[in-house]
């Protein structure tokens, strides 16, 4: 129990945090005490609630766990786990339900989603708000919802579905799973009101769920529901005409393709025009620890923590001249320290590491603890043209619009033009750029699941690899096992307490 009480009052610091940064927002009307009962009034504390709901994906619970659950579970990534059972679960596909790797987002995902049922529920209430705002922030909710659903639903298939605060605690052991498909069609429904009610952009800041974010997020669901899980053909046409719709409107939007594919991972370009949705971290808000996950040890002062590398037999995927290799794999470091060179002979594990997380545009590697600015996007332009793509063609073949979309990708990446494909073919073409263009950006996994190439993949790669292991890739692989129910109640618990007190705390304060 002491666990969840640390991680409630660390929550309450994270939040206070955040309200201090925003300030001026926040002393826009007058606070009173705040408590469940009046809250919220005033837009800024309908903006605190939403800035609490994403509190829960800027968290080193969603973006460390997440990597070990859709990369270091595939070909793409290695874990370097000695003597870390619940690590090396995850390495050869032996994993059970109390892994921390599960039940830890899994925590964050329910947390996320009872914060955002609360918001659904009280913004209607607040009092010094107009209606077109109100809607403006259940939409916003709705969308925080339905993505925590949608990674839910494609890790664990059958989940628990909530659409209410949890007020009882006491009933963890009677809930029930919701099948998959009903749960998707709820995430649509959320999404459908989100694209509907969200503002192409907010007045302020950078991390708020926009249309075009709704609309790209719709789009993938669409095209994850075509694909094995549920398996309806209807989506194609669906996640290609969504997906359209954001490239059509790229320029109102407001979004584009970065010109430079090795610029997307600069902290100091955190806030570019091809990310549609991202998580930020800047100024020492939440717990990104990516960058000393990612590089390697063994380099000195400049070390980090080397949990992931990548085997020559994925690297191969890559041309030599695509430049997105250059700018995937971490080969050479240059130290600012010493100016000594390390390269992978170097590294703790002797093997290309994930360059896309190494941290850069900072001075000192080791400041704030290792903690990173870096920001990590969930939807990139770049995946909205994919999905076009990918949709398009299952949809109507491969249409002039589907090769102009994936060869934007080829071109930036030094690449030739594809054309001439048939369906099949370009079907192939296509699953390819998925991944060399997304690789380490905790996408691999749902997409070898959802187009059905999973267990192929990974028996591959075991028997060339790890050979012992091939005995694990069974497939009951391809979805994890949910945690106890009562680690779902007891973080939702955590978070009705916390919001609470946080909002409590910043109205006397202010």
């Amino acid at each position: 129990m002491k666990t969840y009480i640390y991680k409630a009052v660390a929550g309450v610091c994270s939040l206070m945090l955040l309200m201090s940064s925003c300030e001026s927002f926040l002393s826009e009307e007058p606070k009173d005490f705040l408590s469940p009962e009046n809250l919220p009034n005033t837009e800024a504390e309908c903006n605190m609630l939403l800035m609490g709901s994403l509190s829960y994906w800027r968290s080193n619970n969603f973006e460390r766990h997440i990597n070990f659950i859709a990369e270091a579970t595939t070909d793409a990534v290695v874990s370097a786990t000695a003597n870390n059972v619940a690590r090396d679960e995850m390495n050869s596909l032996t994993w059970q339900s109390d892994n921390e790797s599960l039940y830890k987002p899994w925590q964050q995902f329910y947390a996320c989603i009872n914060a955002s049922n609360i918001m659904i529920e009280k913004v209607p209430n607040a009092s010094k708000v107009s209606d077109e705002v109100k809607t403006r922030y259940v939409a916003a909710a709705r969308y925080m919802r339905a993505m925590s659903y949608f990674y839910l639903v494609r890790i664990f298939n059958d989940v628990i579905y909530l659409d209410t605060p949890v007020n009882d605690f006491t009933s963890a052991n009677n809930m029930t799973k919701t099948p998959a498909k009903e749960i998707y069609n709820k995430i649509v429904e959320d999404l459908e009101y989100a694209e509907a009610n969200l503002p192409v952009k907010w007045d302020s800041g950078t991390e708020r769920p926009t249309v075009a974010a709704a609309k790209s997020l719709l789009s993938w669901v669409y095209i994850t529901m075509a694909g094995e899980q549920v398996k309806d053909n209807t989506m194609w046409a669906k996640a290609a005409s969504k997906a359209k719709e954001v490239i059509d409107n790229a320029a109102t939007y407001g979004i584009k393709l970065e010109e430079n594919y090795a610029d997307l991972w600069l902290v100091n370009n955190r806030y570019n025009k091809e990310s549609i949705f991202a998580l930020n971290f800047a100024d020492g808000l939440g717990d990104n620890q990516c960058g000393a996950e990612w590089r390697p040890t063994s380099i000195g002062s400049e070390s980090g923590w080397g949990f992931f590398y990548t085997k020559q037999s994925y690297i191969d995927k890559f041309d030599d001249k695509d430049k997105r290799k250059a700018a995937t794999f971490l080969t050479e470091i240059v130290s600012t320290v010493d100016n000594k060179t390390y390269t992978t002979e170097n590294f703790g594990s002797p093997y290309p590491h994930g360059k896309k997380w190494c941290d850069g545009g900072r001075e000192n590697f080791s400041q704030r603890n290792k903690r990173t600015d870096m920001y990590i996007p969930i939807i990139r332009y770049a995946d909205v043209l994919l999905i076009f793509a990918e949709a398009e063609n299952e949809a109507n073949g491969p249409t002039a619009a589907a090769y102009d979309a994936v060869n934007q990708l080829r071109v930036r990446a030094g690449l030739d033009n594809l054309s001439g494909l048939s369906k099949e073919t370009f079907r192939q073409a296509i699953q390819k750029e998925w991944t060399l263009e997304t690789t380490h950006e905790r996408i691999y996994r749902f997409n070898l699941v959802r187009w059905g190439t999973y267990l192929t993949v990974m028996k591959e790669y075991f028997q060339k690899n790890f050979p012992e292991k091939v005995k694990n890739v069974t497939e009951e692989r391809l979805y994890f096992p949910c945690p106890e129910h009562v680690m779902l109640l007891l973080n939702c618990r955590f978070f009705s307490v916390r919001v609470w007190h946080v909002c409590s705390l910043v109205g006397w304060l202010c």
